[in-house]
């Protein structure tokens, strides 16, 4: 109806890392414009305006789109948190149908057993988005958030290479 408030999604997706504690997950989750390192279906991810780093720096992220386009949206850091370990940010243009988008992404101790571990966090509230329906936008969270997770790992244990 018209004059109701929109209706927002609202959601996380986690991802536990039995061998690595929420300090060492951070020193790689802090990069806000280097997340192609963690997420390599990025194809690029840099920064376009600001200091790198510090809120109100904004990185253009793109990736090729299933059409064999290219998605790509500009994101503007809001607030990052050392202590906390989280990054929190906006997006302010990109071409995926997202209106009003504001993310989560960090770590927090956890995980299993009494040996460390964490847990990484991506959550988000979001307008409902232009041809994609919220099961399939949560779909993409999970896998990417459980690649983000792997690569950190492989990254600490020695066996992801040197370029994270």
């Amino acid at each position: 109806m018209e004059g109701e408030p929109k209706l927002e999604w609202e959601g996380k997706a986690t991802a536990t890392l039995t061998n690595t504690t929420a300090d060492q997950a951070w020193s790689l989750m802090k990069d806000f414009t280097n997340l192609q390192k963690l997420l390599p279906t990025l194809h690029t991810c840099h920064l376009v305006e600001g200091t790198d780093g510090e809120p109100g720096c904004v990185r253009y992220c793109s990736s090729a789109g299933g059409d064999g386009g290219v998605i790509w949206a500009k994101e503007r850091l809001i607030e990052t948190d050392p202590v906390n370990r989280f990054n929190r940010y906006v997006v302010e243009e990109n071409n995926m149908g997202i209106r009003r988008y504001s993310g989560r992404i960090g770590a927090v101790d956890g995980g299993s057993g009494g040996g460390g571990g964490c847990v990484i966090e991506w959550s988000y509230v979001a307008d409902p988005m232009e041809g994609w329906p919220k099961e399939g936008f949560e779909a993409y969270l999970w896998s990417s958030i459980e690649i983000i997770a792997r690569r950190i790992e492989e990254t600490l244990q020695g066996g992801g290479g040197a370029g994270v």
